[in-house]
Parts: C-alpha cells; structure tokens; sequence
C-alpha cells in the first residue's frame, strides 16, 4: 500500500534513471497525455511531495502522479532488462490498455507508471497550485512539526486516526503508519485531537518520521520493526490475531466518511468496549 515512504523510494528510483537524461518516447493511452511535445526535452528533477509523485521537465511543465491503492512506479536503466522486458516496454500502448499509464523512456532507461489514479502533466505553477494544499511533508528535510501542530489544532473534534490521515494536516501518513503510530505510542485511535496534549501529539509526529525515514533504506519491504515473530507489523491487517506485546486480540473497526480501518489493540491502547 503505497504511503509517503513508498513514494520517496519510488522518486528515488525514478529519478535515478530519468533526471538529467532527454525524453526520447513519453507515450499514454490517456488522451490527455498523448503527443504533449516532450519528446527532446530534458528531465530536471523528480521528488516526492505526500503521497505523490512529481517529475519536472525543462521546458517548466511537470507531471504529477498519484498512486491510490493500486498504482506502481517501475524505473530501470535499459541494460538491466531482459529481452522479454525490453519488449513490453518497446511496445505501442493502445487506447484500452486498463494496466499502463505512462511510459518515459530516455536513450537508456524507461520508468513505467501502471494503474496510476492521477496522471496530469500541466505547468509547474497549476501542479504546485494542486500540491498547495497538502501539509508538511513528514519525510521533507525541511518538514516544519510547528505548523503541523497548529493544523492538528484547528480539528479539535476530529478522532487522531482520522486527523493523522488527513493530507491537509501532514502529509504522507496512510492506513498502515497510522494504526502502527498509535499503537507504538498506546494511544487510543477514538481519542479526539482536543483530548491529546501537545507532548502526546508531537511523540504521535516523531514516531511517524522514525518510523518511514528508517523504512527508506528497506526497499519494498516495510515493516515498523523488524522480523520479530515473523511479522511486518505490530496491529495493522493482523485483526483477530494476538497482540504482540499483551497477547490481547487485535481489533480492526473503520473510521470516518471514507470508511478507512484502523487496526488496534484493546487492552495496550486503553480503548474502552
């Protein structure tokens, strides 16, 4: 499940074989994205903001990108393929292809963007425009905790779970560090931001940057610490299993208009039946 640390890997990648390099093929079945004149152009950057993914071009038009749930980023130089994979790759990309979003080649590499839930390529002003409302970066190097507090604050009757979900407020946090957040810190997921105190808050914050700045030295496999019992994690998708620390059963119940599960144990995170 893609979540900010997902997305600097994959920026890492990306740009691993696409910045500094000329755009030679920039091809989507999308209507949108077809014949954008990128082709000759150079890439200048490509970084992760929250959740999503942008590269810059040097012409000032950039392209933003947003995983969901099932989207994937695959980003190698050419020499790496197989012939089968250069093949896949090399092909023409039709109308109804439900799988590939986009395909950027340079002269020695391709990144692949498959089943993409956003894909807009615009100026670099309207893609920051559309960014603008995103919180602090919890993995920026620049990530400002003061204003994230002041975010949190101003949700006072919002759960946690929901407010550490919420983009506006910090960006980058998804289903998994959230309940793996709270459960680390044995906080109730139902306890609402005005019910926390400030030193409460702001270990909820820490933890979450511990925890995804360790995870991006891991590559593909998170987990919030390490292989003990042979697990990724302390309560996210173990519902009816015991706990880790108190052997209590792992609970799951969904939270907020979209319905989004926080997993939890009852007994570590004083939640009342």
């Amino acid at each position: 499940m893609p979540e900010g640390d997902s997305l600097f890997i994959a920026a890492r990648n990306v740009g691993a074989v696409l910045t500094g390099r000329t755009v030679t093929r920039f091809e989507s079945p999308l209507p949108e994205l077809k014949e954008q004149g990128l082709e000759g152009h150079v890439v200048s950057a490509v970084r992760a903001q929250g959740k999503h993914l942008v590269i810059d071009f040097d012409d000032g038009r950039s392209f933003l990108s947003h995983l969901r749930m099932q989207g994937n980023w695959f980003a190698r130089e050419k020499v790496a393929l197989s012939q089968r994979q250069l093949e896949k790759t090399a092909r023409d990309v039709s109308w109804d292809d439900e799988n590939t979003t986009l395909i950027i080649e340079t002269e020695s590499s391709v990144a692949v963007l498959t089943r993409g839930a956003i894909a807009v390529l615009d100026t670099r002003e309207k893609i920051e425009r559309r960014l603008s409302s995103l919180g602090p970066d919890l993995l920026s190097p620049d990530y400002d905790q003061a204003e994230v507090m002041a975010r949190l604050r101003e949700h006072p009757d919002t759960t946690i779970a929901e407010a550490l979900m919420l983009q506006s407020i910090v960006a980058g946090i998804g289903n998994v560090y959230k309940s793996e957040i709270l459960f680390l810190e044995k906080v109730s997921p139902f306890l609402k931001v005005d019910e926390l105190d400030d030193a409460t808050l702001e270990r909820l914050l820490k933890r979450g940057r511990d925890l995804m700045r360790r995870n991006l030295q891991r590559g593909a496999r998170r987990t919030t610490f390490g292989t003990f019992a042979g697990q990724n994690s302390y309560v996210y998708n173990r519902s009816g299993e015991h706990c880790l620390k108190c052997d209590t059963k792992v609970r799951m119940l969904r939270q907020g208009n979209l319905q989004r599960s926080t997993y939890f144990c009852p007994e570590c995170q004083h939640v009342e039946s």
